[in-house]
C-alpha cells in the first residue's frame, strides 16, 4: 500500500517533469503522450505557457487533494470498516511537501525572498493571508508529527479542521471566476470534514 501512496503521491511531480521537458521528448515518446491526453483529460504535449502559474496551481491544488484524501481515512475506518490510519502520516507529509512547494514558489520566486514585500503581500491581499495560515497550521502539524511528539501535541492536530476552512476559502478567492468545479471541490472537502465530526 506504501508504494501505491508513494506512486500516486509523486504522480505531480511526473507531471510536471513531462511538461517542462516537452522539448526533449523523443518521437515515440511524444506520440504515446499525444495518444493518452484524450483519455487522461490533461495536456502531456505542451510547454507551460506560465510556468510559475502551472506549478503554483499544480503544488496548490496537489496538496488540497492530498489532504482531501487524508481526511478521507477515518470516515473509511467509520463508516466502512476500511482501517487505513497507519497510512494517514504519509499522506498529511505529502500534502505538507506539496504546501510547502506552494508557499516557497510565492516567496522565493514571486517575492524574490523580499520578505517585508512577501508580509506586505499577505497584509493587503486577504486570499494570501487566509493560505499562509493554512500553511502554518500545517507545518505545525508535520513538525508535531512523529510518533513521540504526536502523544505530547495531540489537540494541536485538531487545528485540520481551521486548516481546512483557510484552504477553501483561499482556493475560491484565488480564482477570477467561482465555476461549479471549485464549488464541488470545497463542497467535497466540507462533507469529509463533516463525516468526520458527526462521527464524534
Amino acid at each position: 500500500m506504501r508504494i501505491v501512496i508513494w506512486l500516486g503521491a509523486l504522480l505531480p511531480v511526473i507531471y510536471g517533469m513531462i511538461r517542462f521537458s516537452t522539448e526533449w521528448h523523443p518521437e515515440w515518446l511524444r506520440n504515446f503522450l499525444i495518444f493518452l491526453e484524450p483519455y487522461l483529460h490533461v495536456v502531456l504535449t505542451r510547454f507551460p505557457n506560465d510556468p510559475l502559474k502551472f506549478l503554483t496551481d499544480l503544488s496548490g491544488n496537489s496538496a488540497l487533494w492530498l489532504l482531501a484524501v487524508t481526511l478521507l481515512l477515518t470516515p473509511l475506518r467509520v463508516y466502512l470498516s476500511i482501517n487505513l490510519l497507519k497510512y494517514r502520516r504519509l499522506l498529511g507529509l505529502f500534502s505538507f511537501f506539496y504546501a510547502l512547494i506552494h508557499a516557497l514558489l510565492f516567496i522565493g520566486v514571486d517575492q524574490q525572498f523580499n520578505f517585508s514585500s512577501a508580509l506586505h503581500q499577505v497584509v493587503s491581499k486577504p486570499f494570501i493571508a487566509f493560505g499562509m495560515g493554512a500553511f502554518v497550521i500545517m507545518l505545525l502539524m508535520a513538525l508535531t508529527s512523529t510518533k513521540k511528539l504526536f502523544a505530547s501535541f495531540r489537540s494541536w492536530h485538531k487545528l485540520v479542521y481551521i486548516a481546512v476552512v483557510l484552504i477553501a476559502i483561499h482556493y475560491l478567492m484565488s480564482h477570477k471566476t467561482v465555476s461549479l468545479t471549485h464549488i464541488a471541490v470545497v463542497g467535497t472537502l466540507f462533507a469529509l470534514l463533516a463525516l468526520r465530526l458527526l462521527k464524534r
